[in-house]
């Protein structure tokens, strides 16, 4: 981690987001733990959403970004401070923390253990995936052109830029005029940043809920103890570990607008993180925002107010999907949804052919759904919803259907017997699960391929542990308050005993990264020097690794086989699938490859040896021996070292090839000239 690029990515989000509260939020209305988390979601709002109006105006540039930035920063303070100074402020706070000190306490360490464990996180853990490097390198190229370009250099060729997370984009481009490009830094302050933002903001959705006492294990449990997908996802750097910050803070509003229904300005705000949430990333927007729906069916049914509470789903639904669309068609470039519109978009790679699933494994795959209309069984799409809803990897066969049941009559029983601000919990988390649980259903039978047959089951259930904890913190703080009849003492010693002492040992005990991992980074480092200090910087490289974004962010080089994942976008996958199958096809037997070779204008042939540099799993390399391409002819070995061979291609050259010099977002400083 470098201390430098934390302090900068968090100054450059927080200062906005504490003006972005003070500006919302007189003293005293709302809570210091809520204020905490949007002082993460809002200002990660205002700066992603400051970097896209001038990415939509073609005008981008650090010049441009940090005087709009420090305008619209200072605008947000100075209306904060007029409706309530900083002695008001203290003042509101020395009054919340005398009222719930111990409860206050135990969150508060819980935050910290948590801020301080993800400082021991190692960046060199982005190197097990392919993820993180695109999403530094679409922000880079974002960065350079002022705009979203016309054209991105990618798989060798140029194609259009997807759109769909350009509020994430513009944010690392702006952040990149900060700390500079370098992806490794960036990245490790950005996950901090997210996950520290992530555990304020579940902590302050826990008590905006009604959990008191236990709020705080909501993201204990979610991000330290509990094996889900959000604990995992925070060994590396994800867009979606920034969408869920974001859409966390954004149904945090949205519970306080749909509960407290005092005016439109928190619809507003909730729409506006939904919003700039969705066009980070979508997946868990779409979970929280169905989260929200069933949190607003369970205040209708306490409250009776349903004109009121639907007129602010409404509000918040629409001006959600309003600024998400705005957002998406102004920006340019292309949505890159096209192959959610049907199995047809595919019918033209042959009958019973996943492209999807054949392109995550560098083979030909074929979808189930030649034996029936499920890509998934339900059978086995109930095994995967108890696992996740359980985390345990083979949940046993009676909780596969018994679970659904439990949850289902667990929500009717805290609906008609909690205390009111606990009651929503139950319907909140059957509703959600349920609800998720259809939509696996849905995909699976309506898509013949892994992608998107398989949303449902890989992305969605993720969310499924997370409002299931929320519903069990429900029924444990309800007992907690009847105990407290009893004995005053009981609920703080539990409250010790579940919060405090487990943080504490967190803290204590959690190691640096995994050794594998950080030898594995270290190895990835040392390919990636090589490549930046000694390849030619306009030449066209083929590594044995499908990589997203790896070599164009850290080298700025162009891999022929890197680039997005065109999953969605059946026209580029055609070409993408073409070139990664003749791609494995040559590293399985190089002898016969020299005619690919020229087509695509590979100067240079890297084989890895064991090492990720953040690749696609099971692509390319599965097979490879570094010996078999000593004795090519046409091969010319110019380096070799217990991780890397490099092969100069004999004969290359001809051809008309995009110069990645004139493309946005290759930045190279080290290697010999081109042809030198």
């Amino acid at each position: 981690m470098s201390p430098a690029a934390i302090a900068i990515a968090s100054a450059l989000v927080l200062v906005p987001g504490l003006g972005a509260t003070l500006a919302a939020y007189p003293p005293g209305r709302i809570g210091a733990v809520t204020r905490l988390a949007l002082m993460f979601g809002l200002g990660y709002a205002v700066v992603g959403l400051a970097a896209v109006a001038l990415v939509i105006a073609h005008a981008l540039q650090a010049a441009t970004f940090f005087p709009l930035l420090a305008l619209v920063t200072a605008g947000l303070w100075a209306h904060g401070l007029r409706r309530g100074g900083a002695r008001r402020h203290w003042v509101a706070l020395r009054d919340e923390v005398a009222a719930d000190r111990w409860a206050l306490a135990a969150g508060a360490i819980v935050f910290l253990a948590i801020a301080v464990v993800r400082l021991r996180s190692s960046p060199l853990l982005n190197f097990e995936m392919f993820g993180p490097w695109r999403y530094w390198a679409d922000g880079l190229e974002i960065a350079d052109a002022g705009r979203v370009p016309a054209e991105t250099l990618q798989w060798g060729s140029t194609w259009t830029p997807t759109v769909s997370k350009v509020v994430l984009n513009s944010y690392h481009a702006g952040l990149s005029y900060a700390i500079g490009r370098a992806p490794l830094p960036a990245m490790g302050a950005l996950l901090w940043l997210a996950s520290t933002g992530l555990a304020a903001g579940l902590w302050a959705l826990g008590r905006e809920l009604g959990l008191r006492r236990l709020a705080p294990l909501l993201p204990l449990l979610t991000l330290v103890v509990l094996d889900d997908e959000l604990h995992r996802n925070l060994d590396v750097y994800t867009a979606e570990n920034v969408g869920r910050m974001v859409a966390v803070c954004a149904l945090v509003l949205a519970v306080r607008a749909l509960r407290d229904r005092d005016g439109w300005a928190e619809p507003l705000l909730a729409a506006l993180l939904f919003g700039a949430g969705f066009a980070t990333h979508g997946v868990p927007v779409v979970a929280l925002m169905v989260a929200m729906g069933w949190y607003a069916v369970a205040r209708g049914l306490l409250d009776r107010a349903w004109r009121a509470i639907l007129a602010r789903l409404v509000v918040v639904a629409a001006a959600a999907v309003a600024l998400t669309v705005t957002l998406l068609l102004a920006s340019g470039g292309s949505i890159g949804f096209q192959g959610a519109s049907g199995n047809g978009s595919y019918a033209s790679f042959g009958r019973g052919v996943d492209p999807t699933a054949s392109l995550l494994t560098g083979a030909v795959r074929h979808s189930p759904t030649d034996h029936g209309h499920w890509y998934v069984r339900p059978r086995a799409i109930m095994r995967d919803f108890a696992d996740s809803a359980t985390t345990l990897d083979h949940a046993p066969a009676w909780l596969v259907w018994l679970l659904p049941v439990a949850v289902v009559a667990v929500a009717v029983v805290v609906l008609h017997r909690f205390p009111r601000d606990l009651a929503p919990l139950g319907v909140l988390a059957a509703g959600t699960a349920a609800t998720l649980l259809a939509v696996a259903f849905l995909f699976s039978y309506r898509y013949r391929t892994q992608i998107p047959g398989r949303f449902g089951i890989d992305r969605e259930f993720d969310y499924v542990p997370l409002v299931l904890v929320l519903a069990a913190l429900g029924l444990a703080e309800a007992a907690l308050l009847r105990l407290r009849a009893v004995r005053t003492w009981i609920p703080l010693a539990m409250l010790a005993a579940v919060v405090v002492v487990p943080a504490v040992a967190v803290g204590a005990t959690a190691g640096p990264a995994r050794q594998g991992w950080e030898q594995n980074g270290r190895d990835s480092v040392a390919v990636l020097d090589w490549v930046d200090e000694h390849a030619p910087c306009g030449a066209r490289i083929l590594p044995d690794r499908v990589t997203l974004g790896t070599f164009a962010a850290a080298t700025g080089r162009v891999s022929v086989v890197e680039g997005m994942g065109p999953y969605l976008r059946p026209r580029m996958l055609h070409t993408v699938l073409d070139l990664v199958l003749r791609a494995h096809r040559f590293f399985q037997d190089p002898a016969g490859g020299a005619a690919m070779l020229r087509r695509l204008g590979v100067d240079e042939v890297l084989v890895v040896k064991g090492v990720r540099i953040g690749s696609m799993v099971g692509t390319l390399e599965s097979g490879v021996d570094p010996a078999a391409f000593r004795s090519v002819p046409y091969l010319r070995l110019i380096h070799s070292s217990p991780v890397l061979d490099v092969y100069a291609v004999r004969g290359t050259g001809g051809g008309s090839f995009p110069d990645p010099a004139s493309m946005a977002g290759f930045h190279c400083e080290h290697g010999p000239v081109q042809g030198g």
